[in-house]
């Protein structure tokens, strides 16, 4: 069994990429209602994270009480593990465009050209043609006063309107990263791929900014020793992105500045590096563009299915009641009545908001039942499916 150890913070470990969208939400909405300010999960949120965490390492300990809770793994893993869950099939055959995407990646390896030593998800889904240029570059914009200002500045043909744009944009990128992800995770079981996580530092020299990978030892320390600035400053990761000239943020960065400074580096990320096993009779060329379109329409052919269940819980499934009771608890204060609590479907809570249909293009499109529809078209355009290029969906 490897040696290597990686300590975390909970924090920290819902924030790499163990953690997840629903995780770092229960954590930060548990921060937001805490007396100290300190975020924390739940008992099955844990569990959660720890087996994310097994599929990479052999031993994962937890140690601590509540918010100060520290994660320790041992063991890296030499191929990494298929984690078992509750879904149907174990979340195998979820992915409908999955032999595409493998095919688009081996076309990319077995191209003659120098690949980047090493890589992301997300500018490997750019270069393979899974995300458009304006599906990339707008997911790169986080923060509201950003979003404006690129949404405004798109071509008119990718103004699809702003609710509709920015609701799309953060969930199809991250769905294509994950699916992205998840493919090349089998490649590489299957020893079809070499795939291995590794933490770029960029450098300075007279020929410009370079990105190369560092040790594990080296990388571990560098957290750590962020870990602890934030620690110092009381800043969170959410903060460093969300919260860039907050006093406390921008303490922080000169610290981790000063030391990074020290190292000779600018900063550091998270990237992989990739490669390809198999021999050029083991691979099948396909036509690079006809495989993007396939991919595009099987995508958002997807993305309509599933909005199809969106549309379908809004008219029909009850929304779970939000009582205040463990904010009294907590805190203290007076119980919500009954008569207060919300118990209904979407559509019923949309009805009784009337004002909400004004100005929510979202709710408009699920209350007229064209959400699905509008949603994959939309996706479409942004993606620049031409139309020509559209397949029906046989949902």
């Amino acid at each position: 069994m490897s040696s290597e150890m990686m300590q975390s913070s909970l924090e920290d470990a819902v924030n790499s990429k163990y953690g997840s969208d629903a995780l770092r939400k229960h954590f930060y909405d548990k921060k937001a209602n805490s007396k100290k300010g300190r975020g924390n999960l739940g008992t099955n949120q844990t569990k959660q994270l720890i087996r994310n965490m097994q599929v990479d390492w052999h031993k994962v300990e937890l140690s601590g009480d509540g918010a100060d809770r520290v994660i320790t793994c041992i063991g890296r893993k030499e191929v990494s593990t298929e984690r078992q869950d509750n879904r149907k099939s174990n979340g195998k055959g979820q992915i409908p465009y999955e032999e595409i995407v493998r095919n688009l990646v081996l076309l990319y390896l077995n191209q003659d050209k120098d690949h980047p030593a090493t890589t992301t998800i997300k500018v490997l889904a750019h270069e393979l043609g899974l995300m458009s240029d304006t599906l990339y570059f707008a997911s790169k914009k986080v923060k509201s006063n950003q979003q404006k200002a690129h949404y405004d500045n798109l071509d008119k043909k990718y103004q699809v309107g702003y609710s509709m744009f920015w609701h799309i944009v953060p969930r199809e990128s991250e769905r294509i990263k994950n699916h992205l992800k998840s493919v090349l995770k089998k490649m590489s079981d299957a020893g079809i791929i070499y795939l291995r996580d590794v933490t770029n530092a960029v450098t300075i020299d007279e020929n410009g900014e370079n990105h190369n990978p560092i040790d594990n030892i080296q990388a571990f320390e560098i957290r750590k020793t962020q870990r602890n600035l934030r620690e110092k400053h009381d800043v969170t990761v959410a903060d460093l992105r969300y919260r860039p000239k907050h006093l406390k943020v921008l303490a922080y960065k000169e610290d981790e500045q000063e030391y990074f400074d020290s190292l000779d580096i600018q900063y550091i990320y998270d990237a992989m590096i990739i490669g390809l096993i198999a021999t050029d009779k083991e691979i099948k060329h396909y036509m690079k563009d006809s495989l993007i379109i396939d991919f595009k329409n099987s995508h958002a052919c997807n993305a309509e299915r599933l909005a199809k269940k969106i549309q379908d819980d809004f008219f029909n499934k009850l929304l779970k009641a939000k009582d205040n009771h463990k904010l009294v608890e907590e805190l203290g204060g007076q119980a919500k009545s009954e008569h207060a609590i919300f118990k209904g479907t979407e559509y019923e809570l949309v009805v009784q908001e009337n004002q909400r249909l004004a100005y929510d293009a979202i709710a408009q499109a699920k209350v007229a039942d064209t959400y699905p529809n509008e949603y994959s078209n939309k996706l479409r355009a942004i993606q620049d499916v031409d139309e020509q290029e559209k397949n029906n969906c046989n949902l």
